[in-house]
């Protein structure tokens, strides 16, 4: 007989489909004969629908179908995002980056928002990666006009926003796990996320040397904006370290881990300036020349994200969070595959070309079974036992 999981499991799966196609259904009706409908009509459509998901959502899972209530909400909170863009398609003609950041920083606080008014944790993540695009553009719109005069962002700034923001939802993470909030898992796996990729992208040597482009020029709008964003990262984060060593709700170690890696990605995002301009690029083979700081900078940058991906793995085990866990080697298995795939470039040719396949074909099927039984014996160590019942 299945069980009740595996059954509310496989109609979640069929749920998030079929909201999928309901959602894709409706964008193509509506984008098919969009120049015919009036004005108002479009207006009433969009929010017919979204509000139809939201509720849709509230009554399932008021009645137990906790699945498929989350996507529906979900849903409501993806066609909330695109009624916005297609209703200020309707009133408004300006399609510059800034006009697009503004429309997206309206997406994201209405979604988060609606995520508390409904206790939706799959609402808030759709507004958490709203949140961080809208933070990209954002970034690019103050050097909007620059991009006509030749002039380029200086991307080390966008990688500073992205930092405080790692730090922003670490000080959410423990407010809401010092209040025992259910979105604490939420903040606490997308602080994982985020310093996890965020150091993945910082892995690429190709990248390093374009962090701060010698031709670009730094101006007041952005370096306000990071300054506006640290300040607030760092008073929500010292209000959460506060608050939950008050109730010791947290230990010691992880507050310095967390210090720790900041620092080090901080360090690592300044030294990229040292290799700015410089040419690392290749293809199939052909490579220009690398210089010893920009090799030193790129192997730091690795070691810090093979430490923050042990860090991520040991917190999950200690903390007994699986998914932690199964996220750190995830990323732990991508560095393994990005690093192989670097090889192959290098080492374009037919002999070489034919050993490294042949010997990482032997190193992935071994490294998979390697890294699969890690994953299990961490697992079983954070599962509690279950006692058998006395009869």
């Amino acid at each position: 007989m299945l069980s009740n999981k595996k059954g509310a499991t496989f109609g979640t799966i069929v749920a998030v489909f079929g909201s999928i196609l309901i959602a894709l259904g409706v964008a193509w009706l509506i984008a098919q004969n969009w120049h015919q409908i009036p004005s108002a009509l479009k207006i009433i459509i969009l929010l017919g629908a979204t509000s139809a998901a939201y509720a849709a959502g509230m009554v399932f899972r008021v009645r137990n179908y906790e699945g498929i209530g989350k996507a529906l909400l979900a849903l409501g909170a993806l066609l909330y995002t695109l009624s916005i863009f297609l209703i200020a398609q309707i009133f408004f003609t300006s399609t510059s980056l800034q006009g697009t950041a503004w429309l997206f920083l309206i997406s994201w606080v209405g979604v988060v928002a609606a995520a508390y008014i409904f206790d939706s944790s799959a609402s808030l993540v759709v507004g958490l990666a709203e949140f961080v695009v809208w933070l990209c553009i954002q970034f690019l719109a103050f050097y909007d006009w620059r991009l006509f005069y030749g002039n380029e962002p200086q991307f080390g700034i966008l990688a500073f926003y992205l930092l405080a923001t790692g730090v922003l939802l670490y000080g959410l993470s423990l407010l809401h796990r010092f209040r025992q909030h259910k979105f604490g898992s939420v903040y606490q796996w997308w602080t994982a996320f985020f310093f996890l990729f965020f150091t993945y992208i910082l892995s690429f040597q190709t990248l390093l040397p374009v962090i701060w482009p010698t031709e670009a020029k730094t101006s007041t709008p952005p370096i306000v904006f990071l300054f506006f964003l640290v300040v607030t990262g760092l008073v929500v984060l010292i209000v959460g370290i506060v608050a939950s060593l008050s109730n010791r709700s947290i230990e010691n170690k992880e507050i310095i881990g967390i210090v720790i890696a900041v620092a080090f990605l901080a360090i690592l995002i300044g030294l990229t300036s040292i290799v700015s301009g410089e040419r690392a690029y290749w293809f199939f083979g052909s490579r220009g020349e690398v210089s010893t700081s920009l090799w030193a900078i790129w192997i730091f940058a690795n070691v810090v994200f093979i430490l923050i991906i042990l860090a991520v793995i040991f917190y999950g085990t200690w903390q007994r969070l699986p998914k932690l866990i199964n996220l750190g080697i995830f990323f732990f298995s991508l560095d393994i595959i990005t690093r192989y795939i670097g090889f192959v470039m290098d080492l374009w040719g037919y002999t070489s070309l034919s050993i490294i396949f042949i010997t990482g074909g032997i190193v992935l099927i071994a490294g998979g079974w390697l890294v699969e039984k890690w994953r299990r014996n961490l697992i079983s160590k954070v599962k509690p036992t279950i006692k058998p019942k006395a009869k």
